[in-house]
């Protein structure tokens, strides 16, 4: 007896039905809901920070808010190995970047401004304050370290009574970010806080005897592990150690040496510590991208995608040109569209910021779904070749589809079963970074199997007997 077959064929206008009005009602929530772009694509600046231990959400907002302004977009997760805080500090625009000068004799704006342009390579604009003698120079977009000492350097000249000028403070991206760093560090950051009875009256000698003590006891003679930074308050009557690298943690170790060191050193002060926190703060990343350049990004992106589409519908013809090469590779390619769609209206829907994770999505679900209707394909191509006389078009398909559905189907439960536990990891640990992948990946998963195995194998072999008709 044979095995009752399942009618795909038959059932084509549904499947396609299904597809459209998915795509439809995605299409629709795009239009209310908008499509939300990361700074890879629309321009901006971000900062992470990896911190160890407590974190004080509220005080560490405050800071950079105090640097950033009200707009910076401020998260929290954890990071990869599921030990430290990762914070996240976004701005969907570049921190205007202003450089102020003291000048010496009268400055040249005109000049100043011809120099901003060949050295920034865009508008700068220029104020200068003649009663005091300052000049402020805001250029309109993305400024780097390295422009700014090009820029400082080319306003210096050696002509007579030429204005001279000196750089007082700046505030690029990475200097912003340092300048976070530091008061994070300050605030939060590994310190020891002794209680002493007398005054300190001698810091550096107790500095260079506990940094001797811990080169001896602690770290091997490293001198970088050993630094450390001692300041008293006399008012407090408190001696506040710290770590000269603000990444650098006191362990137990640590501790017990400085202590032992202090109670030694002021035998009279009766030392004791009186709180104690280990907070390993490092800068992860700090990056600013042109609004330009990410728009450039984008459409690239957007080109290797289309070009990917190209080429697979090249191949499919050329490896399938037995049954129709072209027309087979046109369906496969209408079937990558649907996948494309649903990935992207996946991150619409869900309001998941487009990122380069949405390209490596995209070109993951392309392999995956056309791996699928090459298999469909392929079974198509032999079962054509022997029940070609005896059998109709629409029914070797309907076989050769029925034929390699469970392959499809175990193929794309065993990836989701993986992909899956990648997304409730991340979502349980608040890695937004990989959910970000992971999420849109799984749904788009699905939406290959369906495209290979319900819409483009069936709706090849309608077009396909039309045209043997």
């Amino acid at each position: 007896m044979a095995k009752k077959q399942f009618d795909f064929i038959g059932k084509r206008k549904l499947f396609l039905l299904i597809a459209v009005a998915i795509l439809l009602a995605g299409f629709v929530a795009n239009i209310f809901m908008g499509t939300q772009l990361d700074i890879t694509f629309k321009g901006g600046a971000i900062f992470t920070y990896s911190i160890s231990g407590e974190v004080d959400k509220d005080g560490i907002t405050a800071i950079v808010k105090e640097h950033l302004g009200d707009e910076a977009d401020i998260s929290f997760s954890t990071d990869v190995a599921g030990e430290n805080t990762q914070a996240t500090f976004t701005l969907t625009k570049i921190p205007s970047t202003v450089l102020t000068y003291s000048v010496t004799g009268t400055a040249d704006v005109e000049a100043l401004k011809t120099k901003g342009s060949e050295v920034f390579g865009c508008e700068t604009r220029v104020d200068y304050d003649q009663e005091n003698n300052m000049v402020t120079v805001d250029p309109v977009e993305v400024v780097t370290n390295k422009m700014v000492q090009d820029y400082t350097a080319a306003l210096a000249s050696t002509e007579e009574n030429a204005p001279a000028y000196n750089l007082t403070s700046s505030n690029t991206v990475s200097e912003l970010a340092d300048a976070i760093y530091a008061d994070m560090v300050a605030k939060y950051g590994t310190k020891l806080v002794y209680t002493v009875k007398t005054d300190v009256e001698d810091t550096a000698a107790l500095t260079t005897a506990v940094e001797n003590a811990l080169l001896k006891e602690v770290t091997g003679g490293n001198s970088d592990l050993a630094d450390v930074t001692l300041v008293y308050d006399k008012d407090a009557k408190t001696l506040t150690v710290t770590p000269a690298v603000g990444s650098m943690e006191l362990n137990d170790t640590y501790t017990k040496v400085i202590t032992e060191t202090l109670q030694t050193e002021l035998p009279k002060a009766e030392v004791v510590v009186s709180s104690e926190t280990y907070n390993v703060i490092t800068l992860v990343t700090s990056n600013s991208v042109k609004a330009t350049v990410g728009k450039g990004f984008f459409i690239k992106c957007l080109f290797a995608m289309v070009l990917g589409g190209i080429f697979l519908t090249l191949y499919i013809g050329i490896r399938f040109r037995k049954i129709g090469g072209v027309s087979a590779g046109l369906f496969a390619t209408f079937a990558l569209i649907h996948d494309i769609l649903i990935a992207y209206l996946t991150y619409v829907i869900f309001q998941i910021p487009l990122n380069d994770n949405f390209i490596a999505v995209v070109l993951t679900i392309l392999g995956y779904s056309i791996n699928g209707t090459i298999v469909v394909y392929d079974r198509i191509r032999e079962n054509e070749r022997k029940f070609g006389e005896s059998m109709t078009i629409n029914e070797i398909v309907n076989t050769s589809v029925n034929q390699t559905v469970s392959r499809n189907v175990f193929t794309t439960i065993s990836t989701l079963i993986a992909v899956g536990c990648i997304a409730v990891i991340a979502k349980i640990n608040g890695l937004d970074s990989i959910i970000s992948f992971a999420f849109p990946m799984a749904v788009g998963l699905v939406a290959g199997f369906y495209s290979s195995v319900l819409l483009s194998s069936p709706m090849w072999a309608w077009w396909r007997s039309r045209k043997l008709k």
